[in-house]
């Protein structure tokens, strides 16, 4: 891979960006909150100097943005120039810093002003503010962002490898990261008809920011494999998960686990309505997900509507105890879901955490199917 380094303007930028492209490995559009935006917006204006965009020049000419989505978006939603920032386009400024109160600006009494009002002021001969307004303007649009011109690589997942490099020490998270990688298993996550975009999770309160759901899906997955090739639960972490797509690059799509995943959570997605209140956290949702594969909902071992019934009591008890822990007043007869509850809070990925959680769940199930109580109901 060769590399040239070179500088534009925002106002280059600007002319650019709708014609820039963003690879699927990169981060979702629009993770930074608008403080986040804001502060970048401050540092601009101070002229402080603010890290490097990585594009790929195409031999069509388009730039691709290898790294540096979020700066890119922060500036364009200031201009009011980024349809795609729904939340944020045309956000004002904010001047404020984290370390001191003497650390005034020439500029703080625009604080509170969008790009286009600012404008205005510098266009207004009248204004007493026109020439401090008509300087922040042109800060803003003559201020110049290194970038990094890549070419001549020999794999385009190279881009894919650069970009995960590039944010080894920013806060991008796990989904994010598995997001960045290639190969058949994670297209079956994260695919637009993927796993992880199964309707199912719409009854569920996992969030959609971030990949979370994807992440859920590549949870189940890794667990499905691992206990059909080596008979137990697999730890769940990062590293696991990434190895796990690494060795099923070439998966074939049709892999009878993956059609017994979707088949599940087809079947789950009945009734399941009223679970949104319940299954709010990722290891639950994991856990339960499992114990509907096992028990084979999809080939009606389990009928579905005993199994939401079951799931509906053992949340509703299990939350009990939970608001009983808060008080040091927890009801003996429910200890087992205290454990539970102490291992969806403490290593809740590491296998005997997962392990212990489905057997409470298995066993809580067979009373369940048995009469219709849970264990200390009586």
């Amino acid at each position: 891979m060769q590399r040239k380094s070179t500088t534009l303007t925002i106002e280059t930028l600007r002319s650019k960006f709708l014609d820039i492209e963003f690879p699927e490995y990169q981060r979702e559009p629009d993770i930074w909150s608008r403080v986040q935006k804001q502060r970048l917006i401050d540092s601009i204006l101070r002229r402080f100097d603010i890290a490097s965009v990585y594009f790929y020049k195409r031999e069509d000419g388009t730039l691709e943005c290898i790294d540096g989505r979020q700066r890119l978006n922060a500036i364009m939603s200031f201009l009011k120039e980024n349809p795609r920032d729904i939340r944020d386009n045309g956000f004002a400024l904010s001047i404020e810093n984290e370390i001191s109160q003497g650390l005034t600006t020439d500029f703080d009494c625009l604080d509170g002003k969008t790009f286009e009002q600012i404008k205005l002021l510098a266009e207004n001969n009248s204004s007493e503010m026109q020439q401090l307004a008509k300087d922040v303007h042109d800060t803003i649009l003559t201020y110049a962002i290194t970038t990094v011109r890549l070419s001549e690589v020999r794999d385009n997942e190279e881009f894919n490898l650069q970009f995960l490099r590039l944010n080894l020490g920013t806060l991008i998270n796990a989904g994010e990261k598995l997001h960045a990688m290639v190969g058949a298993m994670r297209d079956v996550i994260f695919a637009d008809n993927g796993i992880g975009k199964h309707p199912f999770f719409d009854c569920v309160r996992i969030p959609t920011r971030r990949y979370a759901r994807e992440l859920t899906a590549a949870q189940v997955l890794l667990q499905m494999f691992s206990i059909y090739e080596n008979r137990e639960f697999s730890r769940a972490r990062h590293v696991e998960l990434q190895r796990f797509l690494k060795q099923y690059e070439e998966l074939d799509p049709n892999h009878p686990l993956i059609d017994d995943a979707r088949d599940t959570l087809n079947v789950m997605s009945k009734g399941s309505e009223g679970a949104a209140n319940y299954l709010r956290n990722r290891a639950v949702t994991v856990s339960l997900i499992l114990l509907a594969w096992q028990r084979n909902v999809a080939s009606q071992d389990l009928n579905i509507e005993t199994f939401w019934g079951f799931v509906i009591a053992f949340m509703d008890r299990l939350r009990a105890q939970v608001d009983r822990m808060k008080s040091f007043n927890v009801d003996r007869k429910y200890l087992h879901l205290v454990e539970f509850q102490r291992h969806l809070t403490q290593a809740a990925v590491e296998r005997p955490a997962i392990n212990r959680r489905q057997e409470i769940l298995s066993a809580s199930l067979d009373q369940w199917l048995k009469d219709g109580t849970l264990e200390g109901d009586q």
